[in-house]
């Protein structure tokens, strides 16, 4: 199976290569990439093109710090409704194990440990970078400044790690710049990526964002993309199943927990709208089928996977009794079809 990443991973890219006075459209050619991609936040790139694309843009823009300053560029928000979901648990801890269960729905190849490093500290370990598990120097940055900046969304804007270990050694310029960024000592030439911070925190209440994060992922959708919902938190329950399709778990509880309603309201605002749970459901999967094969580049097996089908057959059939033809048909005909 291949290995994606949502747009949302490029928050600020165009705007950071403009800033050396670079063309980020001769970069997103050079690897093979349409830079209209980047405007809807759940679409799907290639993970492999995408640590290629930081890569060329460091070099093109001659900064060994790209990701790092791309990273300082995005937040929560980057990662969706899965911030959401973390910043509604009781806990930091448990706010951290959600995003352990659900990054992938973000960044396929996106895999983090969490570990006791002492009686003190925490560590948390990026173990893994790209599909064939070697370290890329902007991607590690991008990845750490993230974390960093979720974590501080998490619990406070005060939060520093108390370090961080990079497997890079860059030059001495950039392990200040860093250093200054991360807000805190660096060990470069490590053997691994990790961030390490108190346990204490493990135990503090995550910030809730119901009042701007969810509204922003809102305003943010409705920019991108057309939906047939004309209400807020209806558009936001079904946002909530594009998010956790990937999962395999998108169940009611969970939706309902994305969007800060209990179960029962969701089914009510639901049926005052006309509809069920699950009839949106399937209608949420139809488009999102639709949407992710004409992208092209994406193997139905993945597709029906983004789709939480454990099987490709299950996937055909289903697709079949919607549109009466097979996701290979489809796939294969030059008609477009309209849902």
């Amino acid at each position: 199976m291949g290995s994606y990443i949502r747009a949302a991973g490029l928050n600020g890219f165009e705007e950071l290569v403009r800033s050396y006075g670079k063309d980020p459209t001769n970069i997103f050619d050079r690897i093979g990439l349409i830079p209209s991609v980047i405007r809807e936040p759940n679409s799907l790139i290639d993970h492999d093109k995408y640590i290629n694309l930081l890569e060329l843009a460091a070099i093109v823009c001659n900064e060994e710090c790209f990701g790092l300053k791309l990273g300082a560029k995005q937040s929560i928000q980057t990662i969706g409704l899965i911030g959401v979901y973390m910043s509604k648990q009781t806990d930091i801890a448990k706010a951290l194990l959600v995003a352990q269960k659900y990054i992938y729905s973000h960044a396929e190849s996106f895999v983090f440990q969490i570990n006791e490093a002492s009686d003190k500290l925490c560590e948390l370990d990026v173990v893994r970078q790209n599909t064939q598990n070697i370290d890329r120097a902007q991607k590690s940055q991008l990845s750490i400044c993230l974390i960093c900046n979720i974590l501080k969304d998490l619990i406070g804007p005060k939060w520093r790690p108390e370090k961080v270990r990079l497997k890079q050694n860059p030059s001495p310029q950039s392990k200040k710049l860093l250093t200054q960024i991360l807000g805190c000592p660096v060990e470069f030439n490590t053997k691994k990526n990790a961030i390490y911070f108190s346990t204490v925190y493990l135990s503090y209440k995550p910030h809730y964002f119901e009042d701007n994060l969810v509204n922003q992922l809102i305003v943010q959708q409705l920019e991108n993309e057309n939906s047939t919902c004309t209400h807020d938190d209806v558009f936001l329950i079904e946002s909530s199943m594009k998010m956790l399709l990937a999962t395999a778990d998108c169940s009611m509880a969970n939706v309902a927990l994305c969007v800060g309603q209990h179960p029962k309201k969701v089914q009510r605002r639901l049926k005052n709208e006309g509809t069920t749970y699950r009839d949106l459901l399937e209608e949420v999967r139809k488009k999102e089928a639709v949407r992710i094969i004409n992208t092209g580049d994406i193997s139905l097996t993945d597709v029906a996977f983004q789709l939480g089908y454990a099987e490709l057959s299950v996937f055909s059939r289903q697709f079949k009794s919607w549109f009466g033809i097979t996701p290979t048909e489809w796939k294969d005909s030059s008609k477009v079809l309209v849902t």
